[in-house]
C-alpha cells in the first residue's frame, strides 16, 4: 500500500525561516525585545501564537499579543512573493507525488500563509490537502495537527511519512506514531535529539521513496534502509582542521 506523506513547509518546502526571523525582528524590536539567532531558534517550529507566548511570558512587553501576532503574519506575506524553494523541494515533491496515495501540508503557520507560499512557488497544485495548526488546541510538538491530517485523509497513522526540518516538527510526528524523515538545517545537523527521528537527510535532495515501503504495514524493513537509519552519521561532531 502507498502510504500518505505529510509535509511541514517553513524550513522544508521553502526558505521562509529567514523571512520569519525578519518579521519577528521587525515587529518585537520596537517593543524592547531584540532577537538574537539563538532565541530566534528556541521557537522554530511552533505556530505564532505560541511562540508569541512564549516571548510574552520571559519578557514585559507593553502590547496585545493577539495584534502582535498579526503584524507578524501580515509582515510575513509581505515578504512572501520571492520566497526560494529548499535545495531538493521539487524533487521530493515530484518523487512522493508517484509513490504516496496523497500529500499533503502540515504546517504551524497559518492558512492564508500556507496557500500564499505555495502559491508563490508554484506547490499550489502539487498537494492534495493543507492542514493549518492555527485553530488547533494545541499545535506543534503536540501530534495533532497530524493525527487530524490522517484522519481527514482516511489513513491510519503507520500509513504517514512525515518530512519535517525542526525539532518541534519532528517530535509532533514521532508522536503521533507516524515514519518521520528530518531534514534539519545545517547548524541543528549534529543536534542529537534529532534520533528521535526514522531517518536524517543533509538535504531534500538525498530523499529516496524506494524505502518508504519498508515503514507500511506489512512492509519490510530491509538492509538498505536498515543500514540508513542506523548510520550515526548525522550525530557525529563535524571533524575541526588542527
Amino acid at each position: 500500500m502507498q502510504p500518505i506523506v505529510l509535509f511541514d513547509l517553513d524550513g522544508l518546502l521553502i526558505d521562509s525561516e529567514p523571512i520569519w526571523d525578519a518579521a519577528k525582528r521587525e515587529v518585537f524590536g520596537p517593543l524592547g525585545l531584540h532577537l538574537t539567532t539563538e532565541m530566534q531558534a528556541a521557537t522554530r517550529g511552533l505556530r505564532q501564537r505560541d511562540m508569541v507566548t512564549y516571548w510574552f511570558d520571559r519578557a514585559t512587553l507593553q502590547a496585545d499579543p493577539a495584534e502582535v501576532e498579526q503584524q507578524i503574519v501580515a509582515a510575513v506575506c509581505r515578504r512572501l512573493a520571492g520566497v526560494a524553494l529548499k535545495p531538493g523541494a521539487e524533487h521530493a515533491v515530484a518523487a512522493c507525488a508517484r509513490a504516496s496515495r496523497a500529500m499533503a501540508v502540515v504546517s504551524s503557520s497559518p492558512e492564508s500563509v500556507i496557500r500564499h507560499a505555495l502559491a508563490s512557488t508554484g506547490l499550489d497544485e502539487s498537494f492534495d490537502a493543507v492542514f493549518s495548526a492555527e485553530d488547533d488546541e494545541h499545535g506543534k510538538p503536540h501530534p495533532g495537527a497530524y493525527l487530524r491530517a490522517a484522519a481527514a485523509l482516511g489513513a491510519s497513522p503507520d500509513e504517514c511519512i512525515v518530512l519535517e526540518d525542526s525539532l518541534n516538527g519532528v517530535l509532533a510526528g514521532a508522536s503521533a506514531q507516524m515514519t518521520v524523515i528530518a531534514v534539519p538545517e545545517a547548524a541543528d545537523r549534529y543536534d542529537p535529539r534529532f534520533a528521535i527521528a526514522t531517518l536524517v537527510l543533509e538535504s531534500l535532495k538525498d530523499l529516496d521513496t524506494s524505502v518508504f515501503g519498508a515503514h507500511l504495514p506489512g512492509g519490510n524493513r530491509d538492509a538498505t534502509w536498515a543500514s540508513r537509519a542506523a548510520d550515526p552519521q548525522p550525530f557525529r561532531a563535524p571533524e575541526r582542521a588542527v
